[in-house]
């Protein structure tokens, strides 16, 4: 008799057309887990009867309800579609301008200057990670270039560029696509099929309902997604696996040591740690006259951090003290190659909640760890409405 081991299991997911019904069979997308599971529960329904021989009635089975988490390395493209469904919103396609759209740039050491146009008007935001080709100086082009600020004719960036004052009509800007958040629910059936005993537990109506981001020294950048789902069915011998080659990204995980991180205006190198989390709070509701949750419901998103932080000065105290509103943006590049692929996480309002000290006495540097109190970024122009936004340079 075989027994299923931890590690030969595949794990493939793909859209619902409508809510909790299977999809076909082809076109699923495989997930690279670190860890995780999706497990179906149900809720027992006890009986009250009081009986004279001092037992009880057997319980029944209640409603039922789909919950677990699956973590994996973040990679260029491989999570896309689980990101925009927690976001509950659509990619924006790339955007590229060209002299059509701003008749000329040029370039100080951190503004690239345009003759013409409206950057606002043409698309680009602060937060933003943009892209120069076939520009005059060579070393500007092939660059993951992060928008600081921006007005109509500049934008000030948080990268040093080469200076050129001459005019150059034949550059382009590209602008990778981005997403941020919206209001379109997405549901999902996912398979975990378990090679060794050949068979297969398939969880219908999944909604991811968080994802949380983590940085830690010398570990890969990981992305943790939390699932709520309604139903669950067994499948065996020729039914499973369910879902028949499922694609798989082949792109390589991005490491918290190569980030660049931009906390308000300073790019730091002192931080210790960073965990986010978005979480939608989702959740089924029972309902009288059948096991299943009509729907897996998305509520009100947060988004909740803490970033602790080695201790040079006392700068993150008085932010912390005078409700300053910062940013953050984290963004990862893949090595080798110009421009390199990327994937960026942007929040652009928030202030610093609390504040910690590492305990006196320690040999080692002193931390200060801060919680982060967001909310969405309601300023309009140059900046997006949204709390997080996200951007990978994946097609």
């Amino acid at each position: 008799m075989a027994y299923q081991s931890g590690r030969n299991i595949a794990v493939s997911y793909k859209p619902e057309v409508a809510f909790g019904q299977l999809p076909g069979s082809a076109g699923a997308k495989a997930f690279r887990p670190n860890s995780g599971n999706l497990t179906l529960g149900k809720e027992p329904i006890r009986s009250n009867e009081i009986r004279r021989d001092g037992m009880t009635t057997r319980g029944r089975h209640g409603s039922r309800t789909v919950t677990g988490q699956y973590a994996g390395d973040l990679s260029v493209g491989t999570f896309d579609d689980l990101l925009e469904a927690v976001f509950r919103g659509t990619f924006s396609p790339a955007l590229t301008l060209t002299e059509a759209d701003f008749t000329s740039l040029t370039t100080t050491a951190n503004t690239i200057v345009a003759a013409s146009g409206d950057w606002l008007a043409l698309g680009l935001r602060v937060g933003d990670v943009i892209r120069l080709a076939d520009h005059a100086s060579a070393a500007n082009n092939g660059r993951n270039i992060r928008i600081a600020d921006l007005s109509a004719t500049t934008i000030i960036v948080a990268d040093t560029l080469t200076v050129n004052a001459v005019a150059d009509t034949d550059v382009s800007l590209t602008r990778p696509k981005k997403l941020i958040q919206g209001l379109v629910p997405r549901s999902f059936t996912v398979e975990e099929h378990e090679a060794d005993i050949d068979g297969s537990e398939v969880f219908k109506g999944v909604r991811v309902g968080s994802v949380q981001v983590q940085m830690q020294p010398n570990g890969m950048c990981i992305l943790t997604f939390g699932l709520v789902g309604q139903d669950m069915e067994v499948m065996t011998g020729a039914s499973a696996p369910y879902f028949t080659d499922p694609a798989e990204t082949v792109s390589v995980g991005l490491t918290a040591v190569e980030a660049k991180i931009l906390l308000g205006a300073d790019e730091v190198l002192d931080i210790s740690s960073i965990d986010l989390t978005l979480n939608l709070n989702a959740s089924g509701v029972p309902v009288v006259g059948s096991v299943l949750t009509p729907d897996v419901f998305t509520n009100l998103a947060t988004v909740e951090g803490t970033i602790t932080a080695l201790k040079q000065d006392v700068a993150r105290s008085e932010q912390f003290l005078n409700e300053d509103v910062l940013s953050l943006q984290l963004l990862f590049e893949e090595q080798g190659g110009a421009p390199a692929d990327f994937c960026s996480f942007f929040l652009g309002n928030f202030t610093l909640a609390t504040a910690t000290k590492g305990e006196l006495g320690q040999d080692n540097a002193r931390t200060q760890s801060f919680t982060l109190l967001t909310g969405v970024d309601e300023r309009g122009g140059a900046y997006d409405r949204t709390i997080i936004k996200y951007q990978t340079s994946a097609a």
